[in-house]
């Protein structure tokens, strides 16, 4: 199973997109509409999602991808994973992909941590500070005389590349607005998915949606700038939606994965909400500067979610299987 998602995770990279326009933003120095910086097939863009102007910040290389893309509390600088195109080296293969560091502009790109095992993913960076970030680590080891996949919560040291492991089966995560605590999913012991929240030095953990309730698998898990909530995407698997299908694009596997909408639960714990029903493949999702929306990417569309007014707007085109983060305008 673990197997199965690594190599999901490496085959689906390469996605599609129709995004066109150019231009920059200056909004959002209040916490209002702002920018959003996506990650697509072409690179890291800024969208400004007043006007839908668009201007690229970072273009791969050729056969290269951009992933993940997240900007420093102090708004100066902006981490990103590189995906190099795969290689064969002494007859192993090698898809692994590296944490890189830019200026907010996407000017002065450095290498932070080169990974060192074959097929070693760095994924979904977030900033615990200015001088520290979480990344899910995703490698193959041997355990007991069995080859699998284990994914680790570590953090890394942006000016030497240092790291540390945090937790084992962490296969989504965000950072809390204050650096201490991170909400993430994590991996069962046999088969399903928990949402659960820990302080990020050790401590117990605190479950916030169990295998029990049929919501999984999750995505994109957030919290909200004032730490009080939790925004996530994930499959309703209640019955509610009886019959459903899998998502699938041209581009994609037959079975893709199971439709997901977005919830949003007390960070505390508690009732969870539905706040967009969305149907949508592996949606990434955001939260505003102000906590008033959630721009969620997914194949079919980037949608603006008003939390207030309960309205689903789409606002560009969508991205498969892309990434996305909100950001004050420059």
């Amino acid at each position: 199973m673990r197997l199965a998602i690594l190599l999901l995770v490496i085959t689906t990279l390469v996605g599609c997109d129709d995004g066109s326009g150019s231009g920059a933003s200056d909004s959002g120095a209040d916490g209002g509409p702002g920018v959003l910086l996506i990650a697509r097939p072409d690179g890291i863009v800024e969208f400004n999602i007043e006007d839908g102007a668009e201007q690229t910040l970072l273009e791969p290389a050729a056969n290269e991808f951009l992933l993940d893309p997240a900007v420093s509390p102090d708004g100066a600088r902006l981490a990103y994973i590189v995906q190099p195109p795969p290689k064969i080296e002494g007859g192993v293969y090698d898809a692994g992909s590296d944490l890189w560091l830019a200026r907010r502009d996407g000017s002065e790109p450095r290498l932070v941590f080169e990974h060192v095992d074959p097929n070693q993913l760095v994924r979904f960076p977030q900033w615990r500070d200015d001088n520290r970030l979480l990344a899910i680590v995703i490698e193959t080891v041997r355990r007991e005389g069995q080859t699998m996949v284990v994914y680790t919560l570590q953090e890394f040291d942006v000016a030497t590349g240092a790291r540390r492991t945090l937790r084992e089966d962490v296969i989504a995560f965000a950072v809390s607005p204050d650096g201490e605590r991170v909400v993430y999913a994590e991996l069962a012991p046999t088969v399903g998915e928990t949402l659960r929240t820990a302080p990020v030095e050790g401590g117990e953990p605190q479950t916030l949606v169990s295998i029990e309730d049929n919501l999984s698998p999750f995505a994109s898990p957030d919290y909200s700038p004032d730490g009080r909530r939790v925004a996530f995407a994930s499959a309703d698997q209640s019955g509610v939606r009886a019959g459903m299908r899998y998502v699938s694009l041209p581009a994609a596997a037959a079975t893709d994965g199971l439709p997901q909408d977005i919830w949003v639960i007390d960070a505390e714990g508690g009732p969870v909400r539905r706040a967009a029903d969305l149907n949508e493949d592996l949606p990434a999702l955001t939260w505003s500067g102000d906590g008033q929306h959630i721009y969620v990417l997914g194949s079919n569309g980037l949608y603006d979610v008003g939390l207030q007014s309960g309205e689903v707007l789409r606002i560009g085109p969508g991205v498969f299987h892309g990434q996305l983060t909100w950001a004050e305008g420059r």
